[in-house]
């Protein structure tokens, strides 16, 4: 319940021994799409005395009232004052018997029930739980006048502001409910109360319970507490927290820590339900509902703050990431660059190299037809001198071509047509008698012009240079 509506909260510890003594319940019905004569219905219950492995009291008794109440103000129409205080009595009367005939009076169980309606809450008690409400900003003790409160007042922790009222115990209930400030409460006897036995349910066979009212409206907290929590947490701290917090159930949580920081030895259960919303504080000031002030809006301005102070956090996360992912960015192409840089190197030099290669292809495509086409320009054969001491014949016009064999200085030679080589100059191609392997043959191959010296006249058909 606590989680699904932000108005209602719960917490609560087992203390150190881990024995679970506790129970509580909390139900909101405001939201309810068909309205019911009740708003809330609440209750907590701490058992004391021995209680036998695997059992829990206090459980066993609120399972009772669940069924005891709730369906009999479910079927009214609106809650009434008398019919309530009758209902409530005999609930926990008759809780009372069904413990005590079944523990024979060694546990002992505070129970405090509240069900409030759009006007007021009915508050049921018995033992040492306690009931408070925040009304504009006060708090106020709500445990009925007579009903059993403790033994001894609660000790305050060590170094803690003293309680935000200052009232002897005997009067306590009376102011603290004054009647201009929570109009509805019966009046109260000042002075002390006498002692009443019977007082926790479970512990005799007849109980005297406590009853209150008291009325309500949109804005006002309704707290309960077992010992463990009232002993340690100072009503002041109480107030401060509800005030400050961002919802009941953070409050319940926080001042739950708290109890147990300070008193582990007993365990400590709080409920808390906050009446309406914003909408139904601003609807309680208007005309018509004289008499009753909304609560101060410290509360929702400190929400706001909350929410600016959430949202602000965001926007730095968020700067804080862009900045970082920009970074990292920025590292991570540093460490790259020398890599995209080899890459484009690299892709270059095999451009370059295919260029290279198509030029090749087309230089060798175009020495046959320069071969061809030299007839028509110049009249072959014709004869020739060679210039140098072993000239080379190649079978090609490229400088790496097969050698066909060696030419003397002086040497004539046949030039039978030209070629345009590889290496972009004119080769002869020439008819001569040249060294090879020992031996002078009569051979045809190509010699690069720069090594001949052509003569003037053409050489005669069927003849050869020595």
């Amino acid at each position: 319940m606590a989680e699904a509506n932000s108005n209602v909260g719960s917490a609560s510890h087992l203390g150190e021994k881990q024995v679970t003594r506790d129970s509580h319940f909390v139900y909101d019905y405001s939201r309810r799409r068909v309205p019911l004569p009740i708003v809330s219905y609440m209750a907590v219950a701490d058992a004391s005395g021995e209680i036998s492995p695997g059992e829990n009291p206090a459980k066993r008794a609120l399972d009772m009232l669940r069924d005891l109440i709730e369906p009999a103000v479910i079927a009214e129409e609106e809650l009434e004052t008398g019919h309530m205080e009758v209902l409530i009595r005999d609930a926990l009367s008759s809780i009372n018997s069904s413990l005590f005939s079944e523990s024979g009076a060694r546990v002992q169980v505070s129970l405090t029930v509240v069900v409030a309606d759009t006007r007021r809450a009915y508050i049921g008690h018995a033992g040492n739980t306690r009931v408070y409400l925040l009304h504009n900003d006060r708090l106020y003790d709500l445990v009925p006048s007579g009903a059993s409160r403790s033994a001894e007042p609660p000790p305050p922790p060590p170094e803690v502001a003293p309680t935000l009222f200052q009232v002897p115990e005997g009067e306590r209930a009376q102011a603290a409910v004054p009647a201009e400030a929570a109009p509805g409460v019966p009046a109260q006897p000042a002075g002390p109360q006498p002692a009443v036995s019977g007082t926790y349910l479970g512990q005799s066979a007849e109980v005297n319970t406590g009853f209150n009212q008291v009325d309500i409206i949109p804005g006002d907290t309704v707290v309960l507490g077992t010992d463990g929590l009232w002993r340690s947490v100072t009503e002041e701290e109480l107030v401060e927290n509800l005030l400050s917090a961002m919802n009941v159930q953070r409050s319940a949580n926080q001042l739950v820590r708290l109890a147990f920081s300070r008193d582990p030895s007993d365990n400590a259960t709080m409920v808390a339900w906050q009446y309406g919303t914003e909408e139904e504080e601003v609807a309680a000031a208007a005309p018509g509902r004289a008499g009753r002030r909304p609560r101060k809006k410290g509360q929702a301005r400190t929400r706001a703050g909350e929410g600016l102070l959430v949202v602000l956090l965001a926007l730095v996360l968020v700067g804080i990431f862009a900045v970082g992912f920009a970074f990292g960015w920025r590292i991570t192409d540093t460490f790259r660059k020398p890599a995209k840089e080899a890459a484009k190197k690299a892709d270059a030099r095999k451009a370059s190299e295919e260029k290279k290669a198509e030029e090749e292809k087309a230089a060798q495509q175009s020495a046959p037809s320069a071969e061809s086409s030299a007839p028509a320009t110049a009249a072959f054969p014709k004869t020739a001198t060679v210039k140098g001491q072993g000239v080379r014949m190649r079978a090609t016009p490229d400088t790496n071509g097969a050698l066909v064999g060696l030419l003397r200085d002086g040497q004539q030679v046949t030039v039978l047509g030209e070629a345009m080589g590889t290496d972009s100059k004119t080769w002869s191609r020439v008819k001569a008698v040249v060294r090879t392997e020992g031996q002078d043959t009569e051979s045809e191959g190509y010699v690069r012009n720069d090594f001949l010296v052509v003569s003037a006249q053409a050489a005669t058909p069927g003849t050869s240079a020595p």
